[in-house]
């Protein structure tokens, strides 16, 4: 019994080791191994500084690579790959004609770059409201290209669903699912739609403004650490049709003797899911107010956007955006508690000044 077990062992191995090498089989086993192969070459473009194109200086999707030397720090190394297929492709901006209201009530016309495409609920009753909307976007976004020296290149799809209730906004947004306490907008970046409720139009454009933000961040770069993506947002929603971002309203922080540290803002991933976020918001606005108004602040705001946009599939690493803090802009932390205490002391003595008249 032993002895024809052996014999069809050898006869099973000997039909095996035909198969291999027949040309098809052979064929079949070099592909699966050149594929495995390349699966463990090492990933260059992770090894890689992301650089714009300096002949354009402009960024779309994708930022192209230049090897990083030997004696120089690679921000993007560190970067860990997540296999999934999470980047889109933008169309190209184009331009079109805006007709709009003017101040003394007669109808100007505007051409403008078609930064995104709109998609909402809204009917034709709320052209004032979308009118007013679009200008205030499109002075965002130019704002962006204006303070960082960029040319945005691709279009962003942006789809809002409106709730001119507060019972309407938190019955839609339950349905989904989610919470609507403690917020009045809130982006989904899975589908990438913006839920807004629309009480009035001042507080549903600045809120729309805001998820808007993460919609471009969200097509331009994927995810993004949270005092990045909520501090940018915030920073440009309340935003004007000219483009002036107003100053940073120390009210909102005047129980504070100095802003939280940027360091902490890095670290605070975590702290964003629970219901006293609100001192996360401001501090973030607060940051982003700082940078975007200093030439180191606005390079280091540049240098992320560049590196986050190299791999649309990973998050940047918090050790990374630090590195690049102190590369860039060495005393950072000092120069926004001396700008946050300036801010401070004027909002008090302004409210000295008004008490005593």
């Amino acid at each position: 019994m032993s002895y024809k077990k052996n014999t069809l062992l050898i006869i099973v191995i000997i039909a095996l080791v035909s198969l291999i090498f027949s040309h098809n089989l052979y064929g079949y086993l070099e592909l699966s191994l050149n594929k495995l192969a390349s699966l463990t070459q090492p990933n260059e473009h992770l090894n890689s500084q992301a650089k714009t194109k300096k002949t354009e200086k402009g960024i779309g999707l994708k930022a192209t690579t230049k090897p990083s030397q030997p004696s120089q720090r690679s921000f993007a190394q560190k970067k860990k790959v997540k296999v999934n297929k999470c980047q889109s492709t933008l169309p190209d901006i184009t331009t079109q004609t805006l007709k709009y209201q003017q101040v003394d009530g007669s109808i100007g016309y505007k051409s403008i770059k078609k930064y995104y495409e709109i998609n909402t609920n809204l009917a034709k009753g709320d052209d004032e409201f979308l009118t007013e909307l679009t200008l205030r976007l499109n002075a965002a976004f130019q704002h962006l290209e204006k303070k960082l020296g960029i040319t945005l290149k691709k279009t962003v799809t942006l789809n809002f669903v409106f709730q001119t209730s507060r019972a309407g906004y938190e019955n839609y947004v339950k349905k989904l699912g989610l919470s609507p306490e403690g917020n009045q907008g809130m982006y989904l970046s899975y589908n990438n739609l913006s839920i807004v409720e629309l009480t009035d139009s001042k507080q549903g454009i600045t809120i729309a403004i805001h998820e808007a933000i993460h919609a471009f961040n969200n097509a331009y770069w994927g995810h993004s650490l949270r005092f990045f993506n909520e501090g940018l947002a915030q920073h440009l929603s309340a935003i004007d049709q000219k483009g002036i971002v107003p100053p940073f309203d120390f009210s909102w922080l005047a129980h504070q003797s100095y802003p939280m540290q940027i360091s902490t803002l890095l670290f605070s991933e975590t702290d964003w899911h629970t219901n006293n976020n609100h001192e996360l918001y401001q501090n973030s606005k607060a940051l982003f107010n700082f940078l975007m108004n200093n030439d180191k602040g606005r390079e280091v705001v540049l240098k992320i956007m560049q590196l986050e946009m190299a791999d649309h599939c990973t998050t940047l690493p918090k050790e990374t955006i630090e590195e690049i803090l102190f590369d860039i802009f060495p005393n950072h932390e000092q120069e926004f508690n001396y700008w946050f205490r300036d801010g401070l002391n004027e909002l008090i003595e302004a409210r000295r000044s008004s008490f005593n008249n």
